[in-house]
């Protein structure tokens, strides 16, 4: 399969997954249970362990929670780490293609995502 279509939970701000400890940037609480959430929901839809390994193309629909003002570039990190982590993909190293566009708000938010291997 080279094309898939799925949503995630709306993510954690880039500002509130990680902090600075000693030296180290290391995983928030908030970000440990983000990349859990992501993990069930690629292992309900079957995607967990996919391990895509070619170049990709990715396009997120980002349906905030409420119609606050957001930079819609801190809410890609979180869902492109926690991917990694399920083994989606090798790595978001392998993205030559981003594009988000932001959406209409939803009941506590989410994300959909279409991505598409390119080589």
């Amino acid at each position: 399969m080279s094309d898939y279509e799925f949503s995630l939970p709306f993510p954690p701000s880039v500002n509130s997954w990680t902090r600075a400890v000693r030296g180290r940037n290391i995983l928030t609480k908030k970000g440990r249970e983000y990349r859990k959430v992501v993990a069930s929901r690629m292992q309900e839809l079957g995607l967990y362990g996919e391990l895509l390994d070619g170049r990709l193309s990715v396009i997120i629909h980002l349906h905030g929670p409420t119609n606050a003002r957001r930079d819609i570039d801190n809410f890609l990190k979180s869902p492109l780490d926690a991917l990694t982590h399920a083994e989606f993909w090798v790595d978001d190293s392998q993205i030559d293609s981003i594009k988000v566009v932001r959406k209409e708000k939803v009941k506590g938010g989410r994300i959909d995502l279409m991505v598409s291997i390119i080589q």
